[in-house]
């Protein structure tokens, strides 16, 4: 039954059903006379807390159904039952008008260019982070192999560790690998917001030009929800998440848990040995590919308290298991090279507003450490079908020394938020965060060809982000942002050169700023502009390396660039369209330079980036959801000769290589409730990616008839799911790549041809 209740706190919460008892998702509620509203979740959940007492009409809005009102009287310790239907329409009108907006439409049209991904409609899909956010504009996301390989994700320009991940406003990175971007599962997210050029100090960390943050669920609601899906490769995934809630003492315990595998033996083209030692083409099934990760995490506490709005200590233990089965540029196979790694971590989250007068707090603090083990030991030579093709003298299938080695990290990090509103068109924010982290190793095998075990040595790394900003509502119309940061780093570590060991420390010091407004033009366009000078400071993966493809670099210097923006919305009631013109120059360029045998980041280049990238969201019918986006995106190297290292200046405003310049996705959704029964949801859903050619190296450099190329493609993928049961059953079966395109990814690595997927959840609340 959906119930209407108010708890000690005067808390009001519910569920909004339709006649056929289907939970209803995106209703706005309005109270009145006060100027809230909220939007109700996929479960048709909605709350309000903190109300006085007193009397409130409460109205009930959504396309399709006939506006409801509801008349409340509230008092302390009085519960109020009730359920809340309402009505289809017998004829949709031409006009409907809500007033009320959702969360993520008003950070939509918030100061700053931010593209918001819901991600209710991808809960009963076979999908992590990266497939979700690769559908944003502006957004490519390109992996070196299969589920679980490395993901660089480009953003208007900028890639690699200059697009940092947040997960509810803390780096991910700071939670080990088995939580990365690449393997995240869309059941722990509530929506992803992308920040394109500008990022809030609320984020907390340097980026240089963007930053994507993944929300994670926090309603106060009694739920499971559990999923799994299986299909090609021998991929297998299981989530299970839940939470309890006693609503009169305000307290909740909750567990987030998955385990994610996958065989990765897809078929690639490649070429091997024939019997005179000639390479020969051939398709064969990678091997050594397989890949997995897990999760447990348990948390516990108290909310809507008078010392606390929310008080919540977590634990969790995650890990992967991976078989590395070739170089960054898939030159050259392995068969027995694996890592994998355990992370324990427990950190505890603080909020209250009020904590004095219009000010707000909030706190966050974790401890992680992660133990990890990197072996590579084997004096075997593969080729790609998994066949010992030779035998070395010395040297393992990486390393020169070969490698048995424990890694030992820990990482201790927190987070102040302070928000104070002195006036009420005006705010201010400020946040600081700390982290630091410190690694040793251990590995005999190689301390006996070196002589001395250089792993032993610590690498210490430790961060601090100081950010003030300031919003300020001039009128209804015009808003600005402001604000500075100050990012500061001390580093000590150490390179192996000509098997020297050569330590090195660093300190620096560096300042940003930016400036951001919107302007509400009418009542449909909304334009705004910004403009940040950004710095980012290399992590430790940079400076240390992660002691298996990626070799140290301790000298590296911070990235700086100006990034100028200007955005145009127009929101109608059928129609969003977004288009984004933006601008970097960019010093210092973080590039990941690879060979046969390692990778190592350098500082390298200057750049200039300048494109747009464009959005149209349409709804039709009240049946039919159509997406679509597409970008371009100029990337030009403005370096000197000095820094190339030619003797002349023939690469100078030549295109960076290896980075795509023209791509684009689109979506048509398709749902329709009660077509096989009162309670069913049938949801279909066909989505295209596209990616023009682009060069693997310098398009200046040699004969374009024979260049290497990165071929344009266009992969297709379709699905259908039922849900049924009140919203409480959900089968769906899905095909990714649809027509087996050939498909090549970062530094030309294949990836994986057709495949199939069925996924089971069930939710219950």
């Amino acid at each position: 039954m959906a119930t209407l209740s108010f708890g000690q706190q005067n808390r009001l919460s519910g569920t909004v059903i339709d006649n056929n008892k289907v939970p209803l998702m995106g209703v706005t509620i309005q109270l009145k006379p006060t100027e809230r509203y909220v939007v109700t979740d996929e479960t048709g959940n909605f709350e309000f807390l903190k109300i006085q007492s007193g009397t409130y009409k409460l109205i009930f809005l959504s396309l399709g159904f006939e506006p409801y009102e509801e008349v409340v009287t509230v008092t302390d310790n009085t519960p109020v039952l009730r359920d809340i239907r309402l009505i289809e329409k017998a004829a949709v009108l031409n006009e409907v008008v809500v007033t009320g907006k959702s969360k993520a439409q008003k950070l939509r049209e918030s100061t700053v260019n931010v593209s918001v991904m819901q991600t209710e409609k991808f809960l009963a899909r076979n999908t992590n982070t990266s497939d979700i956010i690769k559908q944003i504009p502006g957004v490519v996301v390109r992996q070196t192999g299969g589920f679980g390989s490395n993901a660089e994700v480009y953003l208007n320009g900028m890639t690699g560790k200059s697009v940092p991940f947040f997960l509810d406003g803390i780096p991910l990175s700071y939670y080990g690998s088995g939580l990365g971007l690449n393997v995240l599962p869309a059941s722990l997210m509530d929506q992803i917001e992308v920040y394109k050029g500008v990022v809030p100090v609320h984020l907390g960390a340097d980026a240089l030009g963007g930053g994507i943050n993944v929300i994670t669920r926090k309603s106060y609601k009694n739920y499971l929800d559990a999923s799994y899906s299986g299909g090609s490769f021998n991929s297998h995934k299981i989530n299970l998440n839940g939470q309890w809630v006693h609503p009169e003492k305000q307290w909740t315990i909750g567990i987030n848990s998955f385990y994610n595998h996958s065989d990765n033996d897809y078929k690639v083209d490649i070429e091997i040995p024939d019997e005179f030692g000639n390479p020969s083409p051939a398709t064969v099934k990678r091997f050594h590919d397989g890949f997995s990760n897990y999760l447990v995490g348990l948390y516990g506490g108290v909310f809507d308290k008078t010392y606390a709005d929310r008080l919540i200590l977590s634990v969790r233990y995650s890990g992967l298991e991976d078989d590395i089965q070739h170089n960054a540029i898939m030159a050259q196979p392995y068969g027995e090279v694996t890592y994998d790694e355990a992370t324990i971590g427990t950190s505890l989250e603080y909020e209250k507003k009020e904590i004095l007068k219009n000010t707000d707090m909030k706190w966050y603090g974790a401890y992680n450490q992660t133990l990890g083990h990197f072996v590579d030991t084997t004096l075997n030579v593969y080729t790609w079908d998994g066949k010992v093709f030779d035998r070395r003298t010395d040297g393992g299938e990486i390393s020169t020394s070969r490698n048995l080695l424990e890694l030992n990290s820990k990482s201790l990090l927190g987070r102040l938020n302070i928000t104070h509103s002195p006036w009420e068109k005006g705010k201010f924010t400020l946040n600081i965060f700390s982290a630091r982290f410190r690694r040793t190793g251990e590995d005999p095998v190689a301390a006996e060809f070196y002589g001395e075990d250089f792993f032993a040595n610590p690498t210490v790394l430790f961060k601090n982000a100081t950010g003030l900003a300031y919003e300020h509502d001039f009128s209804k119309k015009l808003t600005s942002y402001s604000a500075a940061k100050h990012f500061w780093l001390d580093a000590e570590g150490y390179a192996i050169q000509n098997l020297e060991f050569v330590p090195n420390e660093q300190e620096v010091s560096n300042l940003g700023f930016l400036q951001s407004l919107r302007y509400q033009l009418t009542e449909e366009i909304l334009v705004k502009t910004s403009y940040e000078y950004a710095t980012r400071l290399p992590d430790e993966f940079e400076l240390f390396g992660d002691f298996t493809l990626i070799r140290p670099n301790p000298f590296l210097e911070p990235e700086q660039s100006h990034n100028l923006n200007f955005g145009l919305q127009w929101n109608r009631k059928r129609m969003n369209l977004d288009t984004n013109f933006f601008y970097r120059d960019t010093d210092n360029i973080i590039w990941l330079r690879t060979s046969q045998f390692f990778a190592q980041y350098q500082n390298l280049l200057k750049a200039r980036t300048m494109g747009v990238d464009m959005e149209v969201r349409l709804l039709p019918f009240e049946f039919l959801e159509i997406t679509a986006n597409a970008t371009y995106q100029d990337l030009r190297n403005r370096s000197p000769k000095s820094v190339t290292g030619v003797v002349d200046d023939r690469y100078f405003n030549a295109r960076l290589p290896n980075i795509p310049y023209l791509f684009g996705n689109g979506e048509l959704r398709f749902i329709k409730k009660g077509l096989f029964g009162p309670e069913n949801i049938l949801s279909t859903w066909w989505s295209g990616s596209y990616v023009n050619e682009f060069f693997l190296f310098w398009e200046i450099d040699g004969n374009q008839d024979f260049k290497n190329t990165i071929p344009s493609q266009f992969v297709q993928n379709i699905g259908i799911s039922c849900t049924t049961l009140a919203n409480k059953a959900t089968v769906s079966l899905e095909c990714t790549n649809l027509f087996d395109e050939k498909v090549f990814d970062n530094f030309s690595v294949q990836r994986p041809g057709r495949a199939f997927y069925i996924t089971l959840r069930t939710f219950l609340n």
